[in-house]
């Protein structure tokens, strides 16, 4: 990874002009909690033998996600088949809504969520407010090579990549070039027949850091000359990929496209680039959990083998595990090298990240 000291000037530029309030909010300069909770050592201790029993007593718990609602109920099924006792009570919810509904209801002293779970940027606005308490799972997987977090904040419930995906049927009508990279996303032929998500900070950090601030603040900048489509999420960017309508997309979730590919490759096809951004989706437990024992089960079984493997089966996300099965078109590090987004990437470089890429973009 490059060094990101070049770009500090330009950025603190951005974020002393248009702040995002909540995230200015969550406070922190450093990726470390400013309100850090104490660790409950007499629960960590617990064999899982112990822990299911206790979690059994408690009954329940609430689960904060990010994780498509279709997805969602399959994965409880799969964990109640090993801790039947334990029932999951799950709130979907954007990965931006996340940060203010939790630091909200904890400043009204109202702690409902126990386990969160969320992409990386969002998890750290959480972390640097204080609103995450530390535990290590059981049978956590080793970070990547590169990558760091803090002690007792290190689950990782599933890797997302960044792909450029189309529809082969309407770029082969309207006589495009499938594309092969974002470069190729600039070209005049593609002008207005791609979408992008202006609020895509996970890619925008792995460019950085990948190709350097000058040169991915310059793809941007050709990006946003082309006049994309603007759209709020990767979910809805495929959507309209498959229903024609812009021909292609520039920020894509590799395991969706390969997901939809394999059910119609007429309507969807997606291309993984040499340096792949990838970002860590993490899972936490919240500070006040009011089911401690279940909360710390349930985040055991989501990073397990056995909880990363049926993750991939239900889902088709990413696991950094070596012992499970990934989709082999969406992740081989032996041919797309993972360009790796900050894991705990701290308030005010969010916030500027945010600003430029709509800047460049031209988005609103």
């Amino acid at each position: 990874m490059r060094a990101r000291g070049a770009r500090h000037q330009r950025l603190l530029a951005l974020l002393s002009t248009s702040l995002v309030l909540v995230l200015a909010a969550c406070g922190g300069n450093g990726g470390t909690p400013t309100n850090a909770a104490s660790k409950d050592t007499s629960l960590d201790s617990l064999s899982t033998a112990d822990l299911a029993a206790k979690a059994a007593t408690e009954g329940t718990l609430t689960w904060y996600t990010t994780f498509a609602d279709d997805d969602v109920q399959p994965m409880l099924k799969a964990f109640n088949k090993t801790y039947p006792n334990v029932t999951v009570k799950p709130l979907r919810l954007s990965a931006d809504k996340i940060p203010p509904r939790v630091i909200t209801e904890q400043r009204g002293k109202q702690f409902t969520a126990d386990v969160i779970s969320g992409d990386s940027p969002q998890l750290a606005q959480l972390l640097q407010a204080g609103a995450l308490q530390p535990y290590t799972p059981k049978d956590q997987s080793a970070l990547p090579n590169g990558l760091k977090l803090p002690e007792g904040y290190e689950g990782i419930v599933y890797v997302v990549t960044t792909v450029v995906a189309y529809n082969p049927e309407i770029v082969k009508q309207k006589g495009l070039a499938a594309p092969t990279s974002w470069q190729d996303l600039t070209s005049p032929a593609w002008k207005g027949q791609f979408s992008i998500d202006p609020g895509a900070v996970n890619w925008y950090d792995s460019l950085v850091n990948s190709m350097g601030h000058d040169e991915a603040l310059k793809l941007l900048q050709g990006l946003g000359a082309n006049k994309p489509v603007f759209v709020e999420s990767h979910t809805q960017a495929l959507t309209q990929v498959q229903a024609g309508e812009p021909a292609g997309a520039a920020t894509a979730y590799g395991y969706k496209a390969s997901s939809l590919g394999k059910k119609n490759a007429k309507t969807v096809a997606f291309v993984n680039t040499p340096q792949l951004p990838a970002s860590l989706t993490l899972v936490d437990l919240a500070k006040g959990a009011p089911h401690p024992a279940a909360a710390r089960l349930f985040e055991d079984w989501l990073v397990s083998q056995e909880g990363q493997q049926a993750i991939i089966d239900i889902t088709n996300h990413t696991s950094i595990r070596t012992d499970v099965k990934n989709d082999p078109a969406v992740w081989d590090p032996a041919k797309w090298t993972p360009a790796w987004g900050e894991p705990n990437l701290p308030a005010a470089t969010y916030n500027a990240e945010l600003n430029e890429m709509k800047s460049a973009l031209g988005a609103p």
